[in-house]
């Protein structure tokens, strides 16, 4: 592997700065216990009760545990996860325990490094996390296999299915299992909700609740879900950035599928130079994309079938559902977005399924924009409020036009390092 450039170990030194822990290799909390490589899925398998939140940048009197638990891959196989619990100071009383958000997380990357429960911020921070935590919510959120934990008992490493939906659905539902188990003050009843990768993992849970359902179950909220890859327009310039992260995955699963395949030389180079420094999504983003995929690379018969298995949309759902989308997402299609709900809305044509297209936000700012509209609709759900089957589509108006907004984040959180730095 060539060194990489000056930008490129820039970008990783960043990613070092922001980890809670040096390396999750390195932190005996995402070692898998002996002797639990056959438990059931949804078993509790370590737990972390008091994490030492010094090393994080919560908000102020959040507090946090982490555990690991047994979850299956797409293929059935048994799998260990790490996951993280959010704690609110003061908890809702809905008279049945703590309610629980089952949050899923966007891209963080596809490398064990990349767990959000190793991240200072948690990866998602204000954003979600610590917005519904300090409204009094108990966030349990999982990292996805093979983030965080990357390896099982054997030391085989586990490789992150990046955008599988039923892997990452399954992800969520055993987390919400473990968590039960290892605290019991958890209200039995929940709502599902994820941003970008998480939207995508949502929506899946909300599919294969159809034929598996859980109890307590209260509906699912999806921000700006990827829901087809392979509906982006080619000239997104996201794509090889995604395909840098699913091709493992695909190595794994599809065993014909070669990386040459996708890639050209200069592809295969950015793929191997974000797997060696165990890059995450800032490496990523500074690791050369332009060039690096083939003509016609969306015709290969393993990305066909992966997309087939993988994607969400236009199948029967366990409702109610609440869809999230920014207008002016440059990562997620919209009209792919609107596309995949309303073949949803076909598919279920008595389920409660909401749908509010945001003009002029971005992909994560989806996550500040629809604030009010998703906590009104968690609100409810908790409280019991009936629901009406049907389809309802919002479009609204923002209070100043998009000149005047800010439309990406231009900060981010870090740890204050002199006292002088306190306000």
């Amino acid at each position: 592997m060539a060194s990489p450039s000056n930008t490129t170990a820039q970008a990783h030194d960043f990613e070092l700065s922001y980890r809670a822990h040096s390396s999750v290799a390195r932190d005996p909390f995402y070692t898998v216990p002996q002797h639990t490589s056959n438990a059931a899925p949804g078993t509790l398998l370590k737990i972390e009760r008091e994490t030492n939140t010094s090393l994080y940048t919560l908000a102020p009197n959040l507090s946090l545990s982490r555990f690991i638990y047994q979850s299956t891959s797409s293929n059935g196989s048994l799998v260990p996860v790490s996951a993280y619990v959010l704690w609110p100071y003061l908890a809702r009383d809905y008279g049945d325990g703590l309610p629980v958000i089952a949050w899923a997380h966007g891209t963080s990357g596809a490398n064990a490094e990349c767990a959000p429960s190793n991240v200072q911020n948690l990866w998602h921070h204000f954003q979600a996390p610590y917005q519904l935590a300090l409204l009094g919510f108990v966030v349990v959120a999982t990292d996805y296999a093979g983030l965080g934990v990357g390896a099982d008992v054997s030391g085989n490493p586990i490789v992150h299915e990046y955008l599988n939906g039923p892997s990452q659905a399954n992800d969520v539902a055993y987390s919400i299992l473990a968590a039960r188990e290892g605290f019991p003050e958890l209200s039995q009843r929940f709502v599902v909700m994820g941003s970008s990768q998480g939207g995508l993992a949502a929506w899946s849970l909300a599919e294969k609740l159809v034929s598996k359902p859980m109890d307590g179950y209260l509906g699912t909220i999806a921000l700006s879900p990827v829901t087809r890859v392979l509906d982006l327009p080619p000239t997104k310039a996201i794509i090889p950035q995604l395909l840098l992260m699913i091709a493992p995955s695909l190595l794994v699963h599809y065993p014909d599928f070669r990386i040459e395949q996708i890639f050209t030389t200069e592809g295969q180079r950015s793929l191997a130079t974000y797997t060696t420094l165990k890059g995450c999504n800032t490496v990523l983003f500074n690791v050369p994309s332009a060039g690096i995929l083939k003509p016609g690379w969306q015709n290969n018969t393993s990305i066909q079938e992966w997309q087939e298995k993988a994607m969400a949309g236009g199948k029967p759902i366990r409702g109610p559902l609440l869809v999230i989308q920014g207008g002016a997402d440059p990562i997620v299609y919209p009209p792919s977005v609107t596309n995949a709900v309303n073949h949803t809305v076909r598919a279920n044509p008595t389920s409660w399924i909401e749908y509010h297209l945001l003009p002029s936000v971005s992909h994560a700012p989806a996550m500040y924009a629809g604030l009010q509209v998703y906590l009104k609709w968690i609100e409810a759900r908790f409280s019991r409020r009936p629901l009406t089957s049907g389809f309802s589509r919002h479009d609204p108006q923002p209070v100043r036009p998009a000149s005047a907004q800010q439309i990406e984040a231009n900060w981010y959180i870090q740890t204050m390092t002199e006292p002088w730095q306190a306000t």
